[in-house]
């Protein structure tokens, strides 16, 4: 399978509804798929699963009140079923930022460096292998996403009319609007920009599920693909600083260099400053 499959081509002209369904269903199939794969490649399976997930996620969110209790059921196992993965995510997302901190290190850490890395790989491989353990080829996991994919299908997607489709769109967009608010208010306030990174993340993934189903329907100012990396690499920021604690997995020389740059490139982040 190649590193991150691409989801298929929608097929459209059967009604708003129908479509909406076949892209969830896309997801849904994608996410099982990635997580069959072997090897080192598991590692980005797990994170494009819950990519896959979240997106199988916006499609919901598009018609709440037309899916009913049933949707949202099923949104609640969606969800449910992408934290299940999460420590595995954070685990490779880890080493990846550091991989990324590399060039920014002071010359007198570099040489820990190293050292910091095989400490966070070992533990991502050992975190793998014990839920690989426990569910071994991700076979009950992939079975769940099949069961939870049956239940999407069965939804009342007929019933999904455009003006839902609209109304979402624009709660998407006021959420987005109410969290910028509230981070200007407070930029010291990590929850803040948490929720704002999280909302900004599912109008991209609605910019981006309508322009493959119905263009009309797109957000109007959509989120820049600069503000969103932005933010992806401050949460990488906060991801270190939290395995900086009392029991970092790293050695007290590289701890105190990650979290000076972590902390500047947070800072700049959330006053708007360019980033190094």
């Amino acid at each position: 399978m190649p590193k991150a499959a691409k989801a298929r081509a929608v097929p459209q002209g059967q009604g708003l509804g129908a479509d909406l369904r076949a892209y969830a269903l896309d997801q849904l199939a994608g996410a099982a798929a990635q997580l069959g794969r072997e090897g080192e490649a598991r590692h980005d399976g797990v994170h494009q699963a819950r990519k896959s997930l979240r997106r199988a996620r916006a499609a919901l969110a598009l018609a709440p009140r037309a899916l009913g209790d049933r949707g949202r059921r099923l949104d609640a196992a969606l969800a449910a079923a992408c934290r299940g993965m999460g420590a595995l995510r954070d685990a490779q997302a880890l080493l990846e930022a550091l991989q990324r901190l590399a060039p920014r290190l002071p010359t007198e850490s570099r040489d820990t460096l190293p050292e910091a890395m095989l400490l966070a790989t070992a533990r991502r491989d050992a975190m793998l292998a014990a839920a690989l353990e426990r569910d071994p080829e991700f076979a009950r996991r992939r079975a769940r996403l099949n069961g939870l994919a049956a239940r999407l299908a069965k939804l009342d997607w007929d019933s999904v009319r455009e003006k839902d489709v609209a109304k979402a769109v624009a709660r998407s967009e006021r959420r987005v609007a109410k969290a910028r608010r509230r981070v200007k208010r407070h930029p010291e306030d990590d929850e803040r920009w948490h929720v704002l990174r999280r909302r900004l993340r599912r109008l991209r993934q609605h910019d981006s599920l309508l322009q493959a189903v119905a263009p009309a329907f797109r957000p109007a100012g959509g989120v820049s693909a600069d503000q969103a990396t932005a933010l992806g690499e401050a949460q990488d920021d906060a991801l270190l600083l939290r395995h900086c604690a009392r029991r970092s997995p790293f050695p007290p020389a590289i701890r105190r260099a990650i979290r000076t740059i972590a902390r500047e490139r947070l800072a700049a982040v959330r006053t708007g400053q360019p980033r190094d």
